[in-house]
């Protein structure tokens, strides 16, 4: 639920406008370290968390048919580490300008 909130907060302040939670995708995901794409997370990240590492999905495509996805990968931490995809593609500043 928290991948949900984050993503339609996120997106209300970079798109200005409502996300209706009922176009909003959701799935939560479990990998091996082996299984996680080092381009996306890090191996730091993950390297003291026992398999199976868990990642909580939500996504949502807006009426001109771009993609947001947004991954919280579970860290042993209290805050997960955040993977922003738009159109499936690795968005490294997409927080920029928002207020968390």
């Amino acid at each position: 639920m928290k991948a949900i909130q984050r993503l339609t907060g996120v997106l209300q302040q970079k798109l200005g406008k409502e996300i209706p939670l009922q176009e909003v995708g959701y799935e939560t995901m479990s990998f091996t370290h082996e299984e996680i794409d080092e381009e996306l997370v890090p191996p730091y990240m993950i390297a003291f968390v026992e398999a199976p590492i868990l990642c909580h999905s939500a996504n949502y495509t807006d009426i001109e048919g771009n993609y947001y996805t947004l991954m919280l990968v579970e860290t042993g931490d209290e805050t997960p580490y955040e993977v922003w995809l738009v159109n499936d593609k690795l968005m490294t500043n997409f927080l920029e300008g928002i207020e968390l």
